[in-house]
């Protein structure tokens, strides 16, 4: 059984890794004025309230992921060279990224795994802002 505390160590996990994402840096690359602009933190921020009203139902939480990797998919589509990798590399992160209520086990585990792909891909992204 998916308990509350389960679900909110996923939740506290998931916001971590979002607020992670919005550290990447701006500078002189090629897409300087996409980076400046940002728009992946409007995307994690209307995952992060999502996924704070949806803390105890993981369907709505795998959801939401799932939205949040279209929108990165989308915005990668915007751009190019390594900026759009790095957009590509948080999408498919985060669209592979599952909670299974049966198995907490396994959902903490891809809960870690994500949050370590995520910084994999929130670096790529700062580099490539300010490259």
């Amino acid at each position: 059984m998916f308990s509350v505390l389960s679900s909110r160590r996923i939740a506290a996990t998931i916001a971590g890794a979002a607020l992670l994402s919005f550290t990447a840096a701006c500078g002189g690359s090629g897409n300087a004025e996409f980076c400046a602009q940002a728009p992946w933190t409007k995307a994690f921020t209307d995952y992060t309230n999502t996924a704070a009203g949806a803390a105890l139902d993981p369907n709505k939480l795998n959801d939401a992921g799932q939205k949040l990797s279209a929108d990165l998919k989308e915005l990668a589509g915007k751009t190019d060279g390594d900026l759009a990798s790095a957009l590509n590399d948080l999408a498919k992160t985060w669209g592979e990224f599952k909670i299974d209520a049966k198995d907490p086990a396994a959902a903490a585990q891809s809960a870690q795994d994500m949050l370590k792909q995520t910084q994999e891909a929130t670096t790529k992204l700062a580099k490539a802002c300010s490259s």
